[in-house]
This record gives C-alpha cells, structure tokens and sequence, in this order.
C-alpha cells in the first residue's frame, strides 16, 4: 500500500504532508470546494446520524461522541486537513 504522505515516519501533527486528498479525508476551510470535498459531505452525515444523541449528552458523554466520531474517519484511513503554503497538513486529533 503506498502512503499518501511524503515519509512513512510517524510525525506530529501539522509536519507531514498528505500528497493526495482523498474521499476519506475531511478539509478544513470554507467555501463550497470543502462543503463540496466528498469526505466533508460524509463527515456531516455522521455528525448529523449523532446529533439528537449529542444534544440530550451530558459534558462528559458529548467528549465521548465527539472523539469516536473523530476515530471512526480515522479508522477508515481518513484525515482531518488544512492547507498551508498549498500543502495539506493534518492538524491531529486534538483540533479535529
């Protein structure tokens, strides 16, 4: 399986590049290109399947949905990503 960023390393968040988007990953930003970006659309979906649960959570639980909603993008290969100096970088799980 090839990488999509440039060193296969485990690095910070923010320090290794993702050399092609994908339809797992979510972009961050605005504007219709990343309301549009297929991972965004399907991100939303899982947000909104989790809503009514979120709204009725307590602080503690809504942590909870939000992190496993979080690793359930991960997990399917996906990445949370900004673009800075036209390279997109994942920001981690603490921003996602």
């Amino acid at each position: 399986m090839t990488s999509r960023f440039d060193d296969n390393v485990p690095l910070p968040p923010g320090t290794a590049s993702v050399v092609k988007v994908t339809c797992m990953d979510v972009v961050m930003g605005r504007g219709s290109g990343t309301q549009n970006h297929c991972g965004n659309v399907t991100y939303r979906k899982l947000v909104f399947l989790n809503k009514e649960l979120y709204a009725t959570s307590s602080k503690f639980d809504k942590l909870k949905i939000s992190k496993a909603i979080v690793r359930a993008v991960r997990e399917k290969g996906g990445h949370f990503l900004e673009m800075k100096d036209k390279l997109y970088f994942d920001i981690g799980d603490k921003r996602a």
